[in-house]
């Protein structure tokens, strides 16, 4: 029997009642769904742990999130003293391009196995784009698009069974994903699922290879979608050519918005078009060359 593991995390926060400092903090709540056959997932363990040893000289078991890169960058642009009791302290000393790298390289590990999928789902902030909805109602949206698509993938092989695992969210959110599932599940869920083993597991971050992995998608699609530049670079040559599509249709597939709404489908496809209509020349400046004002 096939067997695979989805790891799914989020990007950015959403909230039913949002003021206009939320949505400048966070324009898009983005959630990525990683799919990965379970002998590629040992291999790329393995090479995601060498991967971390020899080029930032650290065991597997120091988480490197996605955000901590770009924390590290706001505190280099202050001039300040990394404070002792964040979480990406340890870091520090590692340029920023060489956190980059380590990112892209992880990323081409995923993008290299053959029976490696993406999908993603975003929610836009915006009010004008998306009217208040209970946030239970919108992860709800979300979890759903999720396991239809990987039902889908399972369906092409057969036999195969996938199993999800989810990063640990702060409580709020992860109550809500657990009602989400439960409500999800309550409905026939093994004629709807047969492919999708029915339960979502937790797992930290810092143990969880698929977790971080996951991490990396979510926080470049929400990159790519405020159009800052590493993002871009990453989404177009890593994770394009892994994300679902249906008769070559990405939209509604592998990058669907939540709820589901023409104008905001038509933005996507807008952003989308604005990202592979860009010369790549302009998003090759560094973190390190952008910190210090240079083009």
């Amino acid at each position: 029997m096939p067997v695979f593991f989805a790891f799914s995390d989020e990007s950015g926060k959403y909230k039913k009642e949002r003021s206009e400092k939320f949505i400048s903090k966070n324009p898009y709540y983005c959630r990525a769904t990683v799919i990965v056959e379970a002998g590629e997932w040992t291999r790329l363990q393995e090479d995601f742990a060498l991967l971390k040893k020899d080029l930032l000289s650290m065991d597997s078991g120091q988480d490197i999130k996605w955000s901590y890169i770009w924390s590290l960058y706001k505190h280099f642009q202050k001039g300040e003293t990394i404070p002792s009791n964040k979480s990406y302290f340890s870091l520090r000393r590692h340029s920023l391009d060489t956190l980059v790298e380590f990112i892209r390289q992880t990323l081409q590990l995923f993008s290299a196995c053959e029976n490696s999928r993406l999908l993603f789902t975003v929610t836009f902030n915006q009010r004008k784009r998306t009217n208040p909805v209970e946030t239970e109602e919108i992860i709800q949206q979300h979890l759903k698009h999720a396991l239809d698509k990987v039902e889908n993938e399972m369906r092409k092989i057969e036999r195969s069974l996938c199993i999800f695992f989810f990063s640990p969210e702060e409580p709020r959110v992860e109550k809500y994903l657990k009602k989400a599932f439960l409500k999800i599940a309550g409905k026939n869920f093994s004629l709807q699922y047969p492919h999708l083993k029915d339960s979502i597991n937790y797992e930290l971050s810092s143990q969880s290879f698929g977790g971080q992995l996951a991490d990396y998608c979510a926080g470049v699609f929400n990159g790519c979608l405020r159009l800052y530049p590493q993002s871009i670079d990453l989404f177009r040559h890593q994770l394009w050519p892994k994300i679902i599509k249906d008769k070559n249709q990405v939209l509604g597939q592998g990058i669907k918005e939540i709820p589901a709404n023409a104008k905001n489908r038509t933005y996507l496809r807008n952003v989308l078009e604005e990202i592979f209509a860009t010369e790549m020349k302009d998003y090759q400046v560094s973190l390190e060359e952008r910190l210090h004002g240079k083009k």
